[in-house]
């Protein structure tokens, strides 16, 4: 008697074909990508640095991007830029920036190695820590901790209600830690250095400084990570110049599942929270941002827009638009996450109105 209720062979082929044939269909006939970018911006001054991460969009529709030694926010309801902080001294410039979950408070760090957290509404510091010893290139939030990496090779996690000393410190990586990204249900953190490695840590072990994975999959420094909205142990990296490939990550089991040739240095990664989509920004020699299908990594479409590397990605609260910066000294907003068609529209946040910009000049 045969088992009737097991697929055959040709059956399960018929099925993975058929789901790989609507990706593509979905792709083809209903994606609108845009062929340029909305809106651009000029920054005169934008640090052309692959190892510094120096623009956040956060929720409350503020975009701060440093440029030389000053910090601007840029406000989404008028379109209005204002001057956050700037320094006096060269050699301690502002390197590194993200907001804080409820888009309240921005956290800075130095190449002095110093942190301070900056409180938007009242534009006055509300917290500084000093316990690193070089550049912090790297920022991120989970809740109440305040995650930094460093070209001190170290990776510290802050509690910002205590003023104590730091809750732990990690230690993984053999050069500058110039990526980090707390997954969204902040269970497992990612960190790439200019040492080629990944580390994946988990939130459960904070307190010791063992890893729960090292990958050493790529050849060049690792920068770009995004963790994937549709499947929490799915995590995606970018490899700079000497490797150009995106990988795609199973955290769970600690392996490669995908790697992609992109011909060109991939500076950033944007995940499409309304469907399975990734975005990367790329550098030499391309220039390009390049939107991929996801889980086969199908090409959909290369945006251009840009002259030089573009180093950096940020995503609007409600998810639609992406904003890219990069060495050309020009920022510019994509409107490429849109949400299916058969979906009711995410409510608007205010996010058109920093668009409705023609051009913007910030001096």
């Amino acid at each position: 008697m045969l088992p009737f209720w097991r697929p055959s062979t040709r059956r399960r082929s018929l099925l993975v074909d058929e789901m790989m044939q609507e990706e593509r269909d979905h792709a083809r006939f209903f994606r609108r990508v845009p062929s340029s970018p909305d809106k651009i911006l000029d920054v005169p001054g934008l640090t052309d640095d692959y190892c510094v991460n120096i623009m956040d969009w956060g929720k409350e529709n503020l975009l701060a991007v440093a440029m030389g030694p000053s910090v601007y926010l840029l406000k989404g309801d008028t379109g209005e830029a204002q001057l956050l902080l700037s320094v006096d001294q060269q050699e301690s410039y502002p390197s590194s920036v993200s907001w804080c979950d409820d888009g309240k408070k921005l956290a800075v760090g130095y190449a002095t190695g110093e942190i301070e957290i900056v409180d938007a509404l009242t534009l006055r510091q509300v917290r500084s820590f000093e316990e690193h010893e070089r550049r912090v290139g790297s920022l991120s939030w989970n809740g109440h901790i305040l995650t930094s990496g460093s070209r001190d090779c170290s990776i510290i996690n802050h509690d910002v209600r205590s003023h104590r000393k730091p809750v732990s410190l990690f230690r993984g990586h053999s050069d500058e830690v110039c990526g980090l990204r707390w997954s969204e249900g902040g269970r497992q953190l990612a960190s790439g250095g200019n040492d080629n490695l990944i580390c994946v840590w988990e939130s459960l072990n904070m307190r010791s400084s063992k890893y729960l994975h090292r990958f050493n999959d790529h050849n060049a420094t690792v920068r770009a990570l995004g963790w994937c909205p549709h499947e929490s142990n799915v995590l995606a990296s970018g490899g700079g110049d000497a490797d150009r490939c995106i990988k795609i990550w199973n955290t769970r089991e600690g392996k490669c599942t995908a790697s992609i040739e992109t011909s060109s240095q991939v500076c950033a990664l944007e995940w499409n929270r309304h469907q399975k989509e990734i975005l990367s920004a790329h550098g030499y020699d391309q220039n390009q941002l390049t939107l991929w299908s996801y889980p086969s990594m199908s090409r959909i479409a290369d945006l251009k827009g840009h002259t030089s590397r573009v180093l950096h990605l940020s995503q609007s609260p409600d998810g639609t638009t992406v904003v890219s910066a990069a060495a050309d000294e020009s920022i510019c907003f994509w409107k490429v996450f849109e949400p299916p068609r058969n979906s009711s529209r995410a409510a608007n946040d205010g996010s058109d109105s920093i668009l409705s910009l023609k051009r913007m000049h910030i001096r």
